[in-house]
């Protein structure tokens, strides 16, 4: 469990992480306003960044 916890902690701190989550967040926020995007559409492309994320936190750091 504690496994669990520190791994989060570590990916929710990690600065790369955050930058990348908040120009995520930006562009669907302005997709949204320009050209609406089904939920589950959006919710894949949040997966993706994630999925993204932690493969770049194990393999390439």
């Amino acid at each position: 469990m504690m496994r669990i916890i520190n791994g989060l902690k570590t990916y929710l701190t990690d600065w790369k992480n955050l930058l990348t989550h908040s120009i995520v967040g930006v562009v669907i926020l302005a997709i949204a306003l320009f050209a609406p995007l089904s939920p589950y559409i959006r919710m894949g492309f949040v997966a993706v960044v994630v999925a993204f994320n932690l493969v770049r936190m194990k393999y390439l750091s």
